[in-house]
C-alpha cells in the first residue's frame, strides 16, 4: 500500500508543470526524490492540482495505480462537469460514487484500494468545493448545485449544506442577486446567516420581497419586516394610480394588509405602527378629503385593535387614537353635510352598496367597543362625566382653541352629541362615557343611563320624590308605554320599590338608549327574582343568566325567561341550546313524577338542534333520551311514552335501544298502533326501520314479520312470507318416508292454506 501510494505521489508530480509541484512540495523539509509520501502528502498533491483545475493528471494517476477507488468516479465527475459541461452523465457518476460508499461503510473501514474510507470522504468534499468555487456562471453553478443537492446524507464533512444552497440557487434565479462564494466556503453558522440576510437585502432592494421572503425563511431568518417593507411598497404603488381616490379600493386594500398581517403573525407593535404611519399621512388631494377621512377612521380602529393585542395594553395610548378617531368621525359628518347641503348630485355613495357595507363591517370590527382594556367600570359610573357647567368652561377655552384647530366648534360639538346618542342606541355606553370624557362633553342621556346602572347596582341612592324633576306615580308605571307589557307582565313591579319607580321615570326620559335601560330594568328586577345581586348578574353573559332562571325553582320561570330574552336580544340560536339542553336535563334530574312533559321537551330540543344543525346537541339529547327510556319509562311500564319519544325523535337506528325494550316486555304491537297517527313520510321511516330491526335482531321471527308487513299493508311481502313458509314445509315433508299417516295429511293441509294465503296476498 505505501508503495502504490508512493508511486501515485510521484506520477503525479511529473505529469503537471514545474510551478504546480513546487506549489504541492512546498511543505516538504527534505528533497522530494528522498521524502516518504504519504496520504497528508497526497491531500495537499490533490487540493493543489483541483485548485488549478487539473484533473486530468489525478485521473490518469488513479486509474492506473487505484483503479478501485472511489475517487476515480468524483474525478470523471469533475472532468464531465467542469471541462465537458455534461451534467446529465456527471449525475450517474455522483449516484455510483455514493453507491460505492455505502457498500464501503458496510464492508469495513478500508477501501479496496487500501485508503481510509474517512479519508477518501475527505478528499471527495474537498473536490466538491473546489467544482463549486471554480464555476464561472451562476448557471453552471445552479446546474452544480442540483446536482448534489443529495451528497449531505453521504459525505461526512463539515462543508456547506448543498441542499440549501440548491434551494437558495433556485429562489435566486432570475432575480439578479448572485449566490455569494462566502457561502461555498466552510464558514461558520454565523457567517452564513449574514450572507443569507445580505441576500435578503439585496432582494428587497429590487423589490423582489416575495422571492426575500422565501429565502428569510430557508436560513429561519425573522420575516416580519419583510412583509411590512412589501406592504409600504404595495402602498406607495395604489397611491399612485387613479383608482385610489375611491373609498371601495383603499377600505379592499387595507382589509387585505391585514389579513395577511394577522396570517403571519406579525407582532402587535410593529403591525399597528404601520396602520399609524398610514393615518398621518397628509391628503394629497382636498377633492378627496371625505374618503381620506372615512380611510383614516378605518386605519385608527385597526391600529387600535393590534395595540390591544399587547400584554398589557397601552390604556393611555389606545385613548389618545380614540379620541383622534372621533375628531375624525365629526369631520366626516360635517363634509357629509356639507356635500348634501351643496348639491344633491354630489353625495357619497349610500351605505347599502356592497363598498360601504366592507366599511361599515370592517367599521364595527375594529370598533374601540369591543377593546376590553377601555371598557372599565369607571366608565359606567357617573362620577367624573361633564357637567353642564364643566361643558360651559370647556366651550368658552375651545373658542380660543378653534382658530389654531385644536379644538371643536359649535357645530361640531352638536354634531358629536348626535354620534354619542347613535352609540347609546347600538348599546356602547362605555365608548360614550369615554368620548363625553374626552371632550368634556355634557350629554343627558348618558346622564340617564349610567345614572339607571348606578341605582340598580346600588352605587346611587334614588331621588325622593320632590326632587325628581318630573315626578312619577306609582300608579302609572304599568301603564307606561316605554316598556313591553310583555316584561312587565313577567316582571311585576313591586310598588314598595324605590329603585325600580326610579328607574322607570329616567327610562321615560331617556331618547338615547332606550333600550340600554330597558335591559337595566330587566337585569334588576331579575337579579330581585334570582335573590342575587345586579352587579352578579350583569357581570354574567346573557345566555349565563337565562340559564341560572331556567335553572332556578321560579313559578313561571319559562314565561320570565321568554321576557328576558326579548329584553335581552337574545339570538334563536342561544335560545334554542340553552331551552333544549339545561331545562331538559334539569326535569330529568328533578321530576320522575311526571314524565310526559320530559319526553315532549326531549322532542322539542331534537326539533331545536336539528333546525340549527348542532351535531353536539342532537348528542345530549340522544344519551338523555337513552338515560329516561332505560331508567324511568321502561321500570315505570310507560310503554306509550316510550313510543311517543322514539316516533317523536324519529332517530330508528340510534335507538334500537326501544325497540328491544318493547319486544322484552311484549309490547312491540305498540309500534304498529302508533302508525296510525304518523304522516306518509314518518310511516315509512318507521316501517323501513321496523323491518331492518327484525331481519336484524329477530330474523326467526316470522311472525312479527307479518305483523309488520300486514300493519303496513306489504301484501307482497306477507305472499313471499306464505309461500316460503309452504315450500320450507313441503322440502320438510320430501325428507320423510312417503307413508300416508296423519301427520302427513295435516302437514299437507297446512301446506295448502299457506299457499293459499299467498295466492290471496298476491291478488290484492
Amino acid at each position: 500500500g505505501a508503495e502504490l501510494l508512493s508511486c501515485l505521489c510521484v506520477w503525479v508530480l511529473t505529469s503537471v508543470d514545474d510551478v504546480t509541484v513546487a506549489e504541492a512540495t512546498s511543505h516538504l523539509l527534505e528533497a522530494p526524490q528522498h521524502h516518504e509520501w504519504n496520504l497528508h502528502d497526497l491531500s495537499i498533491i490533490w487540493r493543489t492540482l483541483l485548485g488549478r483545475g487539473l484533473v486530468q493528471p489525478l485521473l490518469r494517476s488513479f486509474e492506473l495505480f487505484l483503479r478501485d477507488c472511489p475517487l476515480v468516479l468524483v474525478l470523471r465527475m469533475f472532468e464531465l462537469c467542469c471541462d465537458y459541461r455534461n451534467f446529465s452523465e456527471a449525475k450517474e457518476k455522483l449516484l455510483d460514487f455514493q453507491r460505492t460508499l455505502i457498500t464501503l461503510r458496510s464492508s469495513g473501514p478500508v477501501s479496496s484500494g487500501d485508503l481510509p474510507l474517512q479519508w477518501v470522504e475527505s478528499q471527495a468534499s474537498v473536490l466538491l468545493l473546489t467544482m463549486l468555487q471554480r464555476c464561472s456562471s451562476q448557471y453552471d453553478l445552479h446546474r452544480l448545485l442540483q446536482l448534489l443537492a443529495d451528497v449531505d446524507k453521504l459525505l461526512k464533512s463539515n462543508g456547506p449544506d448543498f441542499r440549501k444552497l440548491s434551494q437558495l440557487s433556485q429562489l435566486l434565479q432570475g432575480s439578479e442577486v448572485s449566490l455569494s462564494p462566502r457561502l461555498l466556503q466552510c464558514t461558520s453558522p454565523s457567517v452564513q446567516q449574514e450572507e443569507f440576510q445580505a441576500a435578503v437585502d439585496a432582494l428587497q432592494a429590487r423589490g423582489r420581497y416575495s422571492q426575500a421572503r422565501q429565502v428569510a425563511q430557508l436560513a429561519g431568518l425573522p420575516v416580519q419586516h419583510l412583509l411590512l417593507n412589501q406592504l409600504l411598497q404595495e402602498v406607495n404603488s395604489q397611491k399612485s394610480k387613479p383608482q385610489w381616490r375611491r373609498l371601495e379600493t383603499r377600505v379592499s386594500f387595507w382589509k387585505k394588509c391585514q389579513e395577511q398581517l394577522k396570517t403571519d403573525g406579525t407582532d402587535p407593535r410593529p403591525a399597528s405602527q404601520f396602520f399609524l404611519s398610514q393615518a398621518k399621512a397628509p391628503s394629497v388631494d382636498t377633492q378627496t378629503e371625505l374618503p381620506d377621512v372615512q380611510e383614516h377612521c378605518l386605519l385608527l380602529g385597526i391600529a387600535a385593535h393590534w395595540l390591544s393585542l399587547l400584554a398589557p395594553p397601552p390604556v393611555d395610548e389606545l385613548e389618545s387614537l380614540e379620541k383622534t378617531l372621533w375628531r375624525n368621525q365629526v369631520r366626516r359628518q360635517v363634509l357629509t353635510a356639507a356635500m348634501e347641503k351643496e348639491s344633491v348630485f354630489n353625495l357619497p355613495p349610500p351605505s347599502v352598496t356592497s363598498e360601504m357595507n366592507t366599511y361599515e363591517v370592517l367599521m364595527r370590527e375594529f370598533s374601540f367597543s369591543n377593546i376590553s382594556a377601555l371598557n372599565t367600570e369607571r366608565f359606567l359610573s357617573v362620577e367624573g362625566l361633564p357637567t353642564p357647567c364643566e361643558e360651559q368652561q370647556q366651550q368658552q377655552q375651545e373658542q380660543e382653541e378653534v382658530n389654531d384647530g385644536s379644538g371643536l366648534s359649535p357645530e361640531e360639538r352638536r354634531v358629536l352629541s348626535t354620534l354619542i346618542g347613535r352609540l347609546l342606541d347600538n348599546g356602547s355606553v362605555h365608548e360614550a362615557s369615554r368620548v363625553c370624557r374626552y371632550f368634556s362633553l355634557y350629554h343627558s342621556d348618558v346622564w340617564v343611563v349610567l345614572r339607571c346602572r348606578g341605582l340598580a347596582s346600588g352605587e346611587l341612592h334614588p331621588r325622593p320624590p320632590e326632587e325628581a324633576s318630573e315626578p312619577v306615580l306609582r300608579s302609572s308605571i304599568a301603564s307606561s308605554s316605554s316598556f313591553s307589557s310583555l316584561s312587565l307582565a313577567m316582571f311585576p313591579l313591586p310598588e314598595d320599590d324605590d329603585v325600580v319607580v326610579e328607574l322607570q321615570r329616567l327610562l321615560d326620559q331617556c331618547r338615547h338608549g332606550n333600550n340600554y335601560c330597558k335591559q337595566v330594568l330587566s337585569l334588576y328586577q331579575l337579579s330581585k327574582e334570582l335573590q342575587s345581586s345586579f352587579s352578579q348578574v350583569c357581570r354574567e353573559e346573557p345566555r349565563s343568566v337565562l340559564e341560572m332562571l331556567l335553572l332556578s325553582d321560579q313559578p313561571e320561570r319559562f314565561r320570565k325567561a321568554q321576557a328576558f330574552i326579548r329584553a335581552q336580544g337574545l339570538s334563536a340560536d342561544t335560545v334554542a341550546q340553552l331551552v333544549s339542553s339545561a331545562v331538559a336535563y334539569t326535569l330529568l334530574a328533578s321530576s320522575t313524577q311526571d314524565l310526559q312533559p320530559v319526553v315532549e321537551l326531549l322532542i322539542a330540543a331534537h326539533d331545536c338542534f336539528s333546525l340549527t344543525c348542532n351535531m353536539e346537541g342532537i348528542v345530549r339529547v340522544l344519551q338523555g333520551a337513552r338515560h329516561l327510556s332505560h331508567a324511568y319509562l321502561a321500570p315505570g311500564e310507560h310503554y306509550s311514552l316510550l313510543v311517543r319519544l322514539l316516533t317523536g325523535i324519529g332517530r330508528y337506528n340510534e335507538m334500537t335501544y326501544v325497540f328491544d325494550l318493547l319486544h322484552q316486555n311484549h309490547r312491540f304491537e305498540m309500534l304498529l298502533r302508533k302508525k296510525v297517527d304518523m304522516d306518509r313520510g314518518q310511516c315509512s321511516s318507521l316501517k323501513t326501520a321496523l323491518l331492518d330491526y327484525i331481519k336484524r335482531c329477530l330474523p326467526a321471527d316470522s311472525e312479527k314479520h307479518n305483523m309488520v308487513a300486514l300493519c303496513f299493508s306489504m301484501r307482497r311481502e306477507i305472499g313471499e312470507n306464505h309461500e316460503m313458509a309452504a315450500r320450507t314445509q313441503l322440502k320438510i315433508i320430501e325428507a320423510q318416508p312417503w307413508v300416508v299417516t296423519p301427520d302427513l295429511e295435516s302437514s299437507l293441509v297446512k301446506v295448502l292454506g299457506l299457499l293459499k294465503d299467498a295466492a290471496e296476498s298476491f291478488s290484492k
